[in-house]
C-alpha cells in the first residue's frame, strides 16, 4: 500500500502510454466512440499525474491556499485521502463508461466533468493564486476541452445524444462530483494523518496559512 500511496500517479502515467499505444496500434478497429473515452481516460490520467508528481504541487496550493491549512502537509487533503478520491475517479469514473460505450449519458459525465476542470484549474484557482498555471491546467487544455468537443460533436452528429441523456448525464456529474470530491475529502480528511505530502507537493505553499 505504501508503494501504491507514493506511485499510484507514476502508475496511471504508465497506463496512460499503454492505452495510447494500444490506440495508436488498433485505432481503425475500435469504433469511434470508444476511441473517444479511451482518451478522455488517457486525459484524467495525465491530469493527475501533472497534479501530484510534476509539477505535482497542486496537494500544498489545495490546502495551503484554498483552504489556509495550518497543516497543508495533510489537511484537509493528504496522500491516503488523494490516491483514493483519485483512483475512484479514472478507474470507475471514467473506465465504466468503456464498458457501455453506448450508453451515451454514462460517458458524457466525464467529458463535463473534464469541461468543469478549467473552471476550477483556469479561473477559480488561478484568480486565488493570482497565477496563469496552476498543476491540472495544462491537462485540461491540451486533453479535456479538445477531446470533450470532439465527443460531444460525435454524439450528436451520429444523432447518438438524446434530450435524457443530456438531462440524465448532467446530473450524473454533478452528484459524482459532490460524491467524489466534494464529499470525498470531508470524509477522509484527518488532521492528524500519518500520511503527509512531500516538500515537493505542497510546493511555494508549504507554508500559506
Amino acid at each position: 500500500m505504501d508503494f501504491l500511496r507514493k506511485y499510484w500517479s507514476d502508475l496511471g502515467v504508465l497506463v496512460a502510454v499503454g492505452v495510447g499505444l494500444y490506440l495508436m496500434l488498433q485505432w481503425s478497429t475500435i469504433p469511434a466512440i470508444e476511441r473517444l473515452l479511451w482518451l478522455s481516460f488517457i486525459a484524467i490520467l495525465v491530469h493527475q499525474y501533472e497534479e501530484y508528481r510534476w509539477p505535482g504541487y497542486f496537494a500544498g496550493l489545495f490546502n495551503g491556499l484554498i483552504f489556509k491549512s495550518s497543516h497543508p502537509e495533510r489537511f484537509p487533503l493528504n496522500p491516503q485521502s488523494a490516491m483514493i478520491i483519485n483512483l475512484v475517479i479514472a478507474y470507475v469514473f471514467y473506465l465504466v463508461p468503456l464498458l457501455f460505450p453506448t450508453v451515451v449519458w454514462l460517458g458524457l459525465a466525464p467529458i463535463l466533468m473534464g469541461f468543469f476542470q478549467f473552471i476550477w484549474h483556469g479561473i477559480f484557482a488561478n484568480l486565488k493564486a493570482k497565477t496563469f498555471y496552476n498543476p491540472g491546467l495544462f491537462a485540461v487544455i491540451l486533453f479535456h476541452i479538445p477531446i470533450g468537443v470532439w465527443y460531444i460533436r460525435h454524439i450528436i452528429s451520429t444523432g447518438m445524444v438524446t434530450t435524457s441523456d443530456w438531462i440524465i448525464g448532467t446530473g450524473y456529474f454533478i452528484v459524482a462530483v459532490y460524491i467524489l470530491i466534494v464529499k470525498g475529502n470531508m470524509w477522509l480528511k484527518d488532521e492528524n494523518s500519518r500520511y503527509t505530502f512531500t516538500r515537493q507537493q505542497l510546493g511555494p505553499y508549504a507554508h500559506k496559512s
